[in-house]
C-alpha cells in the first residue's frame, strides 16, 4: 500500500534561520549531517535513510537532498525538472554578476537550443586543450624552483588559472601577463560580492561594501572581455554581433573566479591522491607508470579523476526552485515519498549524494581508483557536473584539462613545441611533515566514517572545497628519460 507524501523532515522557525544560514556557510557537511542525527534519533527504524531536511535560510523554505536517488529524480525525470526553475533559484546570487542570457541561469526549453549551439562552439577546441595543458603545466612548474615547498592548493589556483585564460583568452606576441592579472584579480573582487553574506550593495565616499565592489568587478570585465571578443581574442567565432554579445557574456562564467577555484579543488584532490594515496603499498603514481599500454594508463587515470570526482567534487552542489508542488519517490517501502511544496528551494547536496550506500554499496566512502576502471563497468558515476539536460557544459573540457595535468605531471604527452618526450620534465609533489588532517583523509574518501567536526575543521567548502589550512608539498621535476 502506497503511503502518503509527506514534508521533509524538521520544522525550523523563522528566528532559527539567520543561526541556519551561517550554520551551513561554515559547513554543509557538518549541517546536513547533524540534523541527519537527529532525524535517525527520532526515527531509528529509519536510520540509514537519506531522507530530505527542512531548513530555513534567510526566510526562505529549503529542502536539502543528499540522496543519490532523489537527485537523478530532480535532474533526470524531466516530469519533475519541468516543475523546477534554475533561473528564480540564483537570480539573487547569480543573475546580478552574470548577465544574462546564459546557460547558467536559462530554464528549459530555451536552454536547450542556446547549449546545443555551445556544444558545437566548444567542440572546436577540443583538439587544442591536450598540448596547451601540457604547455601550461611544465611552464608553471619549471617556474617552481625543484625541491622548492609549496601550498599545493594555492599552487593549483595559480595553475588553473593560467590553463583558463590561455583557453579562452589570447594574447599577442608582445602582450605581457599584466592584462591576466587584471582579470584575475577583477574575478576576485565579483566572487567575494557574490559570496558576500551582506547582500546589499553600498558605494560612499569611506567604504564600499563587497557588493557594490563585485558589481562594479562584472562592469569593467564585461568591457575587457567584449574588446578581446571583438577583437577576435578568444577562440570562438561569430558572424552577428549578437552572437559576439553571448560569447562575451560566457567567457565571464569561463574565466571566472569559481571555475579556476572550482579546477583547482578537482586537480588538489586528483594531485594528493596521485602522489600520496597508496593502493597495495605503492604510490598511485608508481603504478600508473609501470602500466606499459598506453590505452591502459588512460584509462586507469581517468578512473581515478572519476574517483575523486564522485568523493570529492569542488562544488558541494546547485540549486533549484520549485514553480509548481513536486513529489520524490522513495526507492523504500517503509519511507513514504516527499512532498516540495510550491516555492521551495532545493539544495542539491552533490558531496552527501556521492556517498550514498544505496547507489555506490558498502565502499561509498572509500576511495578506490580503479572502480571505473573496467571497460564493461556500469557503475553510476558522481555528480560533480550534475546530470541530466542541464548538466555542466565544461565537463568534457574539464575532465580533458585534468587528464592532461596529470599526464603531463607523469611525463606521459606532448605539448605544441615538444617532439619527443626527451624534451619533457616529469613533476613530482612529496610530503612535507607528517599524515594529513583527518577532514582532508575523510574529504578525499582515504578515512571512512570522518567525524563532521573534523570535516567542518579541516575542509571549507564554500564556494569551492578545499584544504582549510596549506597542505605543503615538495614540488620536484626532472627531465623525463
Amino acid at each position: 500500500m502506497s503511503q502518503e507524501p509527506v514534508l521533509p523532515y524538521g520544522s525550523p522557525s523563522v528566528l532559527s534561520g539567520i543561526a541556519e544560514n551561517f550554520a551551513f556557510h561554515s559547513s554543509p557537511e557538518s549541517f546536513i549531517t547533524a540534523r541527519s542525527l537527529a532525524f535517525q534519533k527520532a526515527h531509528p527504524q529509519l536510520a540509514n535513510s537519506r531522507i530530505p531536511i527542512r531548513a530555513k535560510v534567510l526566510n526562505r523554505d529549503v529542502a536539502v537532498i543528499s540522496s543519490y536517488d532523489h537527485v537523478r529524480q530532480i535532474l533526470c525525470d524531466e516530469t519533475i525538472a519541468s516543475r523546477l526553475s534554475s533561473s528564480q533559484a540564483y537570480d539573487e546570487l547569480m543573475a546580478p554578476f552574470f548577465p544574462p542570457p546564459n546557460l547558467l541561469l536559462l530554464d528549459p526549453p530555451d536552454h536547450w537550443e542556446r547549449k546545443n549551439a555551445w556544444m558545437e562552439r566548444i567542440a572546436t577546441i577540443n583538439k587544442k586543450i591536450q598540448p596547451l595543458v601540457h604547455d601550461c603545466v611544465l611552464d608553471h612548474f619549471r617556474s617552481i624552483q625543484s625541491g622548492s615547498t609549496v601550498d599545493i592548493y594555492e599552487c593549483m589556483k595559480s595553475l588553473s588559472w593560467h590553463i583558463l585564460l590561455s583557453l579562452f583568452i589570447q594574447r599577442d606576441n608582445d602582450e605581457k601577463s599584466g592584462d591576466h592579472n587584471e582579470i584575475e584579480t577583477l574575478h576576485e573582487d565579483l566572487l567575494r560580492g557574490q559570496f558576500s553574506l551582506f547582500p546589499v550593495s553600498i558605494n560612499t565616499r569611506f567604504w564600499r561594501s563587497p557588493r557594490s565592489k563585485g558589481l562594479q568587478a562584472r562592469q569593467n570585465l564585461q568591457s575587457i572581455l567584449g574588446d578581446k571578443v571583438a577583437h577576435g581574442r578568444c577562440p570562438f567565432a561569430f558572424d552577428e554581433p549578437e552572437e559576439g554579445q553571448d560569447i562575451a557574456n560566457h567567457l565571464l562564467l569561463f574565466t571566472s573566479s569559481l571555475a579556476a577555484k572550482g579546477l583547482a579543488s578537482l586537480l588538489t584532490a586528483v594531485l594528493l591522491n596521485l602522489f600520496f594515496f597508496k593502493e597495495g603499498g605503492s604510490l598511485l603514481s608508481t603504478k600508473i607508470q609501470t602500466l606499459e599500454d598506453p590505452a591502459q594508463r588512460s584509462n586507469y587515470i581517468q578512473s581515478m579523476i572519476l574517483e575523486a570526482e564522485r568523493l570529492s567534487p569542488p562544488v558541494v552542489g546547485i540549486m533549484r526552485q520549485t514553480t509548481q508542488a513536486v513529489v520524490l519517490r522513495s526507492k523504500e517501502d517503509s519511507v513514504p515519498p516527499t512532498l516540495i511544496p510550491k516555492s521551495w528551494d532545493l539544495w542539491l547536496y552533490f558531496v552527501g549524494a556521492g556517498r550514498d550506500p544505496a547507489a555506490f554499496g558498502e565502499t561509498a566512502d572509500d576511495f578506490i581508483p580503479s572502480r571505473y576502471y573496467s571497460a564493461e563497468s556500469s557503475r553510476q558515476e558522481g555528480l560533480a557536473f550534475g546530470a541530466g539536460a542541464k548538466s555542466c557544459l565544461g565537463k568534457d573540457v574539464i575532465r580533458m584539462i585534468v587528464l592532461a595535468v596529470v599526464e603531463t605531471c607523469l611525463g606521459q604527452s606532448h605539448g605544441a613545441n615538444s617532439n619527443n618526450s626527451s624534451e619533457d620534465t616529469v613533476i613530482g609533489l612529496h610530503a612535507e611533515g607528517g599524515d594529513l588532517p583527518a577532514g582532508v583523509q575523510g574529504w578525499l574518501g582515504w578515512q571512512p566514517k570522518v567525524r563532521p567536526e573534523e570535516w567542518a575543521r579541516d575542509i571549507k567548502q564554500l564556494p569551492t572545497q578545499r584544504p582549510r589550512k596549506p597542505i605543503m608539498v615538495v614540488v620536484q621535476h626532472q627531465l623525463a628519460s
